[in-house]
């Protein structure tokens, strides 16, 4: 007995110690509570949360804040209004000084055992005070201080006044501070004039406004309005007859496609995952954010935005890879099309050597294993090569090429670009974009933002430095390109795709007379022959330009039109981008061109053969084409279609007095007329060959001849030589016969 009673004597001083030890812990937090951090009434009172964001140029981009957002008074509105924050935040709001100590002792407890401070206990006084004095640091000592100044403000202010206060500060995400302006944001109505599951809804916003959004995350946000219901329903606030009314309407939100609220999403998203904490946080602790986005370009951007369509605009700086302007929802991600072919079709194959921009390919009809794609308009261009069908966007084409890279190859190649895929993405059709999830508008601007600094990829950015309210900087951005492909790779795709836009899907942007601009659209169709996306993606190596259409609901009434493609309403709007961008900044960069990329001599009558062969020393001019190489796959192969003169036949047509010669030409030999008479040569004429059948007239001479062709090599270098087959002409001689013998003769037979 006496050592149990002795281990708890020992256990019970030990206790008294961790007590003794943390309330002096907190007399300490406390006693160093700064001026600053004291309970501070104006702060309450002036409800002006704000979050500064500031353009390129470090001017006032826009402020997002409740300042100049009506108030409403708790008198205004219903009553089951405010007791639905109250059932789901703070059950026992009307019973405490502040703190809930049965909570905090339950919170405690969860902490310990999970090892960490995730489970929180705040009161609505509680969050008051942090939302208006403090952060959400998730430190002791903070909660400390948020404690101390909620039991001071628990004696100054009745219960009433802190649940006024707290319904108009407290953020409801997107920009939406205080009960009125989320009533407004969110319902388009005043908060008297909400309805009990309106009201549910917005109580439910409070935990995580990203997480509950209705317009982000409708799902969670439908279940955390029931949950609020069924404590209301708990709480005896509503009747059970109210309850199933409310739990059945349907979620209904405003859509807040607005310009400003959706570019002020993306910073604030951008800045919350930066600093790590909410953007509640953000606003009430007074941080400066200053952006990318330069107003001019945003605002101009803004005339020409559709907004009768689904439509988003975006603009990078390829220096920065920040965004100069956005407009409209990139986050989406929709079907891409044909814009996804340079990064799975013929990216992975450069990069491995399989493919050049030259090398023949037969765009044909082609079942792959019970897959059968097929080109725009059903139209197939027989061989031609795999810069044509990147320039005209063939799909049999590119449906070949990832099959010859490998799907798993090319899907790596891609996602060094940004691009994210599923397990149910291992099939041929994702080289036309037939993904299980598609791809957001900002990865598909994003990755093609990457070929414009010759494959060097980064995530795009909003925000260039954030500064705290005492003007010191907390971040600042920094280039963290990682290189996705070679440089050589990347240039041959750009190289490819300047033609795009001068004579493939994208040639509506030639009127920009940008000589180093690239392009790529892409078109989704649909089974009624409409389309649901209609995709332009155009960069120089200053600018990245993306124009997307499309059709973000489920009512296909809403979709395009046939006529409404990539080539046409995309490729237009990116028209009015690039001449806005030509107005403020001097566009004129050539791509950096690598060492190892090469121009090369082709044969063109190999390629005819579909043969990849270099040019010889004797390939005449007009057989030669040009084209660029990664110097590490230059074809291997000379071409022999000119070594070896082959001489054409020679045929002979004799008149009364002139002879006439013909034969089949070659612009790059020359031919010479061997006359030979009494076993003696003479060269009677030179020819210049033509790439057609030939004729050469001469006077018939008056004896035997016989002729034939001497075949050379119109360059002098080249001395091989060629003989024709040899053609005659016998000539009777007259002149010794006899007047008898003529007269004779036209009456006499010759014997046999």
């Amino acid at each position: 007995m006496r050592k149990v009673a002795k281990v708890l004597l020992i256990g019970l001083f030990l206790c008294l110690i961790v007590i003794f030890a943390l309330f002096l812990y907190v007399v300490i937090t406390i006693s160093k509570i700064d001026n600053s951090q004291m309970l501070n009434l104006d702060k309450l009172n002036n409800i002006n949360a704000q979050i500064k964001i500031y353009d390129d140029n470090n001017e006032n981009l826009v402020t997002t804040s409740s300042s100049g957002v009506k108030t409403i008074s708790l008198n205004d509105l219903p009553e089951y209004v405010p007791k639905a924050f109250i059932s789901i935040e703070d059950k026992k709001f009307y019973n405490h000084n502040g703190l809930n100590y049965s909570r905090i002792i339950k919170a405690g407890v969860k902490n310990i055992f999970s090892g960490s401070t995730k489970e929180g206990a705040s009161t609505i006084t509680q969050q008051l005070i942090k939302n208006t004095h403090l952060t959400s640091e998730k430190t002791m000592t903070r909660k400390i201080q948020e404690a101390y100044l909620a039991l001071k403000l628990e004696k100054q202010y009745t219960k009433s006044q802190i649940l006024e206060t707290y319904l108009n500060v407290i953020y409801f995400g997107n920009s939406a501070y205080g009960l009125e302006s989320a009533s407004q944001t969110y319902f388009d109505k005043s908060a008297k004039d909400l309805t009990i599951a309106e009201s549910a809804t917005l109580a439910g916003l409070i935990k995580s406004p990203r997480t509950y959004s209705p317009l982000h995350n409708p799902e969670k946000c439908k279940s955390r309005r029931d949950l609020v219901l069924k404590n209301m329903l708990d709480d005896k606030i509503i009747t059970q007859t109210e309850y199933n009314e409310a739990i059945s309407t349907p979620l209904i939100a405003l859509d807040l496609d607005d310009i400003n609220h959706i570019l002020n999403k993306q910073i604030l998203q951008e800045a919350t995952k930066i600093l790590d904490i909410s953007e509640t946080d953000i606003s009430t602790s007074g941080y400066k954010i200053y952006t990318y986005i330069n107003k001019t370009i945003q605002d101009e951007l803004a005339t020409i935005y559709n907004n009768n369509i689904d439509n988003a605009i975006i603009v990078i700086d390829n220096k920065t890879n920040g965004v100069l302007g956005y407009l409209g929802n990139g986050e989406q991600k929709r079907q891409t099309g044909s814009t996804i072919k340079p990064f799975l079709s013929y990216a992975p194959a450069f990069e491995k050597g399989l493919l050049s921009p030259a090398t023949p390919i037969n765009d044909e009809k082609t079942n792959f294993a019970g897959y059968s794609p097929k080109n725009a308009n059903n139209k197939y261009l027989g061989w031609t090569d795999v810069r044509t069908s990147l320039v005209k966007s063939l799909n049999v084409p590119a449906v070949k090429c990832l099959e010859y890279s490998g799907i798993q190859n090319s899907i790596n190649i891609a996602k060094k670009f940004g691009f994210e895929f599923s397990n149910n993405d291992n099939h041929l059709a994702i080289a036309l974009g037939a993904t299980a999830q598609g791809f957001s508008i900002q990865e598909v601007a994003n990755a093609y933002s990457a070929l414009s600094r010759n494959g060097q990829y980064e995530k795009l950015k909003f925000i260039k430095e954030i500064k705290d309210n005492k003007g010191k900087t907390v971040y600042k951005a920094k280039n963290d390109f990682h290189q996705a492909v070679s440089t050589e790779t990347a240039y041959l795709l750009n190289d490819i795709l300047k033609e795009t836009k001068s004579i493939g899907t994208a040639k509506k942007l030639s009127v920009l007379n940008l000589e180093n601009l690239c392009a790529k659209t892409g078109t989704v169709g649909t089974k009624n022959n409409q389309n649901s996306d209609a995709w332009c993606v155009s960069y120089t190596p200053e600018y990245t330009a993306l124009s997307w259409f499309g059709n973000t609901s489920a009512n296909p009434d809403n979709n395009l039109t046939q006529n409404q493609n990539g080539g046409t309403i995309s490729a237009s709007q990116s028209v009015k981008v690039w001449n806005i961008l030509k107005k403020h900044y001097n566009i004129n960069k050539d791509f950096k061109k690598p060492a190892n990329i090469v121009e090369v001599s082709l044969d063109s009558l190999s390629l005819e053969n579909q043969k990849l062969e270099l040019a010889s020393d004797k390939t005449p001019q007009r057989f030669i084409v040009k084209d660029i190489f990664n110097k590490k796959y230059i074809p291997k192969t000379e071409s022999k279609n000119f070594s070896i003169l082959t001489a054409p036949i020679l045929s002979l047509q004799s008149t009364q007095n002139q002879l006439k010669f013909s034969f089949e030409g070659l612009s790059y030999l020359t031919y010479e007329l061997i006359q030979i008479q009494e076993n003696q040569e003479t060269k009677i004429a030179l020819i210049a060959g033509e790439d057609e059948t030939m004729y050469y007239e001469i006077q018939k001479p008056t004896k035997d001849t016989e002729y034939y062709l001497k075949i050379k090599y119109s360059n002098p270098t080249f001395l091989d030589e060629a003989k024709s087959n040899i053609v005659k002409i016998k000539v009777e001689n007259e002149t010794n016969q006899t007047t008898f013998e003529k007269i004779k003769g036209w009456f006499t037979r010759k014997s046999t």
